[in-house]
């Protein structure tokens, strides 16, 4: 059950937290064109998509735990806080040139975990003898 509970919120968080790197995408492009309402909700989705990022990390960690999934998930979770809490850094001081191709490498890394995430079967859940994907 504790398996369950551990790899589920994991999955919960991994999908939020890419949707709303989507949704960060989207605003963007309403600031292009000059939409104040993009550029507020791209400055709160983005201090959210941190706190969800924050949280992101331990619910990999205890998804991990052996008999579960995977390690490197929390790394790329951990790597992209880091990476997160940089582009929120080079947004602020205007740094578009970084702050855009950083923008869509955090889009695509958190999407692909995301699908990874749902797809997973942890080892504890796996039957013997079956190969695991």
């Amino acid at each position: 059950m504790a398996d369950r509970l551990a790899v589920g919120l994991f999955r919960i968080v991994a999908v939020l937290h890419a949707a709303m790197t989507v949704v960060q995408a989207v605003a963007a492009g309403g600031i292009l064109q000059a939409s104040a309402v993009g550029l507020i909700v791209h400055q709160a989705v983005g201090g959210t998509l941190l706190l969800v990022a924050t949280v992101q990390v331990p619910l990999a960690v205890l998804a991990w735990r052996p008999g579960r999934l995977p390690a490197w998930p929390i790394g790329v979770s951990a790597a992209l806080v880091v990476v997160e809490v940089a582009q929120v850094a080079l947004g602020a001081t205007g740094v578009l040139a970084v702050h855009v191709p950083l923008g869509v490498a955090i889009v695509g890394t958190a999407v692909a975990l995301a699908a990874w995430a749902v797809r997973a079967r942890p080892r504890s859940m796996i039957a013997p003898g079956a190969l695991a994907t």
